[in-house]
């Protein structure tokens, strides 16, 4: 009975043990058969990565050859743009250009004051200067020549006679006349400041025995006012005669 139990007894052990035995190879073949797994996995996982790094070379290859396609293509030539030669001389030399105009203008400058200055000498002793020396008054339809006014043709017969000028009057008349027609009134201011301007020539000849040859009259009418007519005093200023000296 002994006996049989412990023959009962080693059969358990010798079972346990193989049975341990064989455990331990299935789970040393799991691990070995789990090992293998991960490493077929992280050499898929590591030729993935491969693949993602090659993608972006392989993704670059068709816009290369894109690329290489677009440069083919021509665009047209911009058109050229035509510059002034004169402009471009001109920008590069300012500095020069600009004195050598200031010359050119201050020559012509004074060439033309010069000219100036030369047809004022021959009018001062061909054509002569005029000098307006005096103005007689006279009083409305009047060609008497009053106190005033004879002292005044006095001092200028003196000085045109030293001098050896000549004398030129000018004869006005005002505008206002009695109600007339146009073209009469007209004629009446024509007479009256005639009359005017040879009255004055008649006292330098009678009076201060002035040459006639030296004598010039001119009848101007109403046609050179000085003042406005609005009041007395205008219209008698414009009734007057004007003496120049010719020399």
């Amino acid at each position: 009975m002994i006996k049989n139990h412990r023959v009962l007894i080693t059969t358990l052990l010798i079972f346990l043990v193989t049975s341990c035995i064989s455990v331990s190879d299935m789970m040393g073949g799991e691990d070995l058969e789990s090992v293998e797994p991960n490493d077929e996995i992280g050499q898929l996982l590591s030729d993935i990565q491969d693949e993602q790094f090659e993608m972006p070379d392989a993704q670059n290859e068709p816009a290369t050859s894109e690329k290489l396609e677009t440069s083919d293509e021509q665009l047209d030539p911009s058109p050229t743009e035509k510059y002034d030669s004169v402009l471009l001389d001109n920008s590069d030399e300012p500095k020069e250009s600009e004195p050598e105009t200031i010359q050119e203008t201050s020559k012509e400058v004074n060439q033309n004051f010069n000219s100036f200055e030369n047809t004022i000498a021959k009018l001062s002793i061909d054509d002569k200067i005029q000098y307006r020396v005096a103005t007689i008054n006279f009083y409305s339809g009047s060609s008497t020549v009053d106190n005033i006014g004879l002292k005044k043709i006095k001092k200028i017969a003196k000085i045109a006679k030293e001098r050896n000028a000549r004398i030129k009057i000018v004869g006005h008349a005002s505008k206002r006349t009695r109600d007339m027609p146009l073209a009469k009134h007209k004629l009446v201011n024509f007479n009256i400041s005639d009359k005017r301007a040879q009255s004055v020539a008649n006292v330098f000849i009678t009076k201060y025995s002035f040459p006639s040859f030296n004598l010039i009259t001119e009848a101007v009418s109403d046609t050179k006012p000085l003042f406005k007519e609005n009041m007395p005093a205008g219209t008698k200023a414009n009734q007057r005669t004007e003496i120049f000296l010719i020399y």
